[in-house]
């Protein structure tokens, strides 16, 4: 995710340099016709330029709404995918806490399980949903070699939540849980199952490609056509018809971009959900709860990017 505020035009060039050079070759093109060759043949009317200007910003306006839905939709699912680990752990804890007679080893033993294992399974998801097989080779670390098996699954995220309901009423046949306690737990990684379904959703949806698709034609053909529909309105100054199209093929087609980076919010570009620090920091808190003092680091930006 992007921190920084400000970005250098070296930066931007990467993403509008074929629409700025075919503005500047078709407003050339028609300066060189008009002007140099003292002909209007090739001139279409104004209003051709504004009917296909509008039309093309509404389409691009809907474009990138649509996109930024999608990148917020996927950041509120991991907001909710956060509380609902923290929720699991502190239920865990607070329960298994308020059992006088539970073996106090076993206890323990069962909160660190739940809470690493939590851990693991939003690294796991983060890997999943980025297509990250390297990072979902880090997760082992985290996890009991009891359940190091689970990576070779076509989903390691769901299998660690299943590991996770059977641990549970494990801990219930052992007496650490009584009464409905499982059930509250069930309840928070039924939530989980949920947001992690919501997720995959985005990733593996994308948006209509006939929005993709004909909104990039769209700005290249109106950018073709821009120099000659205004030409024909400068009779004095032919020229400015090139630093115009310029401008207007420069601001539609950041526009433009601004829906096709922003489409996949797991995609581990600049402009994703920084699942890295969001899991990071979930680690974090769940072994405050536990009372561990030996935490990751908070996360921090790097060059202006949260990853």
């Amino acid at each position: 995710m992007i921190i920084k505020k400000h970005f250098t035009p070296a930066s931007i060039f990467p993403y509008v340099r074929f629409e700025l050079g075919l503005g500047a070759a078709s407003s050339v093109a028609a300066w060189l016709i008009v002007d140099q060759g003292h002909t209007t043949d090739v001139t279409l009317p104004l209003t051709v330029a504004t009917v296909l200007g509008t039309a093309l910003s509404i389409l691009l306006a809907v474009r990138a709404n649509t996109s930024y839905q999608r990148w917020w939709e996927g950041s509120g699912i991991w907001a909710q995918l956060v509380g609902s680990s923290r929720n699991l752990v502190r239920v865990v804890i607070s329960v298994t806490d308020a059992k006088p007679d539970a073996d106090r080893a076993a206890v323990e033993a069962f909160q660190h399980d739940v809470a690493r294992r939590q851990v693991a399974y939003a690294a796991a998801l983060r890997a999943q949903l980025r297509r990250d097989a390297h990072a979902l080779d880090e997760v082992r670390a985290t996890l009991a070699p009891a359940d190091h098996d689970v990576l070779a699954a076509d989903n390691p995220a769901l299998q660690l939540l299943a590991r996770q309901s059977r641990r549970i009423f494990a801990a219930y046949r052992e007496n650490l849980l009584s009464g409905l306690d499982n059930f509250q737990m069930e309840t928070a990684l039924a939530a989980l199952s949920n947001q992690q379904a919501l997720a995959e959703r985005i990733t593996g949806q994308p948006v209509p490609r006939t929005y993709d698709v004909f909104s990039r034609y769209l700005v290249h053909l109106y950018t073709v056509v821009f120099p000659f529909a205004v030409i024909g309105s400068l009779p004095l100054h032919h020229w400015l018809v090139i630093p115009a199209t310029l401008v207007v093929a420069f601001a539609f087609r950041v526009v433009e971009r601004i829906g096709t980076v922003v489409e996949f919010p797991f995609a581990n570009t600049t402009q994703d959900v920084p699942l890295s620090a969001i899991g990071a920091q979930l680690e974090r808190d769940l072994r405050d709860l536990l009372g561990d003092t030996d935490k990751p680091p908070a996360p921090q930006p790097v060059n202006g990017y949260l990853w």
